[in-house]
C-alpha cells in the first residue's frame, strides 16, 4: 500500500510537470522604457523606425495591442510557456524567450538548437513515472529516478536563484509554470529519497 501511495504522488507530480510546461514561464516585467530600449535594440540595422514604438510607453499589458502588426518584427511577446521556447527561439519572435533562454544556456552559439532540450521536461516526467514503476521491485529505478529529478530541480531552481533577472535588455519575471515544474521535479526527488530510505528501514526489520 505505501509503495502504492508513492507512486500515486510520482505521477501527480508528473502531471504537474506536463501542465507546467503548457504554462506561462516567464514574462515581460521590464518598464516601458527598458521595453523599448530591448526593442530597439532587436532591430538595429533595420535602417528605419519602428511605427508607434511611443505606443509602448502606456500600459505594459496592452503593448501588443498598441504594435499590432509589428509585434513579430520588433519581438515583444509578454509571456512564453515552455512549450513556446524553441519556436520562438527559433524564428527569433520573442525577446522575452530569448532571455529566458540565456538563462539556462550559458554558450550562445547553437542556442536556438539547444533550446530543443526544454522538451526533455515533460519526456523524463514520464520516464520518472516509468522509474517509479520499475521502482516498486527495484531501487536502482529509485536512485535513477531521484537523480534524474534532482539535477533538474537543483540546477534550474540555482540558475534563478542566481541570476539578476533585471539586468536583462527586456527584464523578465519567472511564472508559475516554470515553478511549478521545478518544484514538481523537487517532490519527486524528495519522494524517491523517502521511497529509498523506507525499503532500507523495512529490509533491516525483516533481517
Amino acid at each position: 500500500m505505501r509503495k502504492v501511495i508513492l507512486l500515486s504522488l510520482v505521477v501527480i507530480c508528473a502531471i504537474a510537470i506536463i501542465h507546467g510546461f503548457f504554462m506561462p514561464w516567464a514574462k515581460a516585467s521590464a518598464s516601458a522604457g527598458k521595453i523599448v530600449r530591448g526593442v530597439s535594440s532587436s532591430v538595429t540595422g533595420t535602417g528605419g523606425k519602428v511605427p508607434l514604438i511611443g505606443g509602448l510607453f502606456g500600459k505594459v499589458e496592452k503593448i501588443s495591442e498598441k504594435v499590432t502588426g509589428v509585434a513579430d518584427v520588433v519581438g515583444v511577446k509578454m509571456s512564453v510557456s515552455g512549450y513556446d521556447i524553441p519556436k520562438m527561439m527559433n524564428t527569433k519572435s520573442s525577446q522575452v524567450a530569448v532571455a529566458l533562454a540565456g538563462i539556462f544556456i550559458s554558450d550562445a552559439k547553437d542556442a536556438d538548437t539547444k533550446s530543443y532540450a526544454v522538451y526533455l521536461m515533460p519526456i523524463l516526467a514520464l520516464v520518472c513515472i516509468g522509474l517509479a514503476l520499475m521502482g516498486m521491485k527495484n531501487k536502482i529505478a529509485l536512485i535513477i529516478m531521484a537523480v534524474i529529478s534532482g539535477g533538474i530541480s537543483a540546477g534550474g531552481l540555482f540558475k534563478l536563484m542566481t541570476t539578476n533577472l533585471s539586468n536583462m535588455a527586456v527584464a523578465i519575471s519567472i511564472e508559475n509554470g516554470l515553478w511549478q515544474t521545478l518544484y514538481a521535479y523537487l517532490l519527486i526527488c524528495i519522494i524517491g529519497i523517502i521511497w529509498i530510505a523506507l525499503d532500507l528501514i523495512e529490509a533491516k526489520k525483516a533481517k
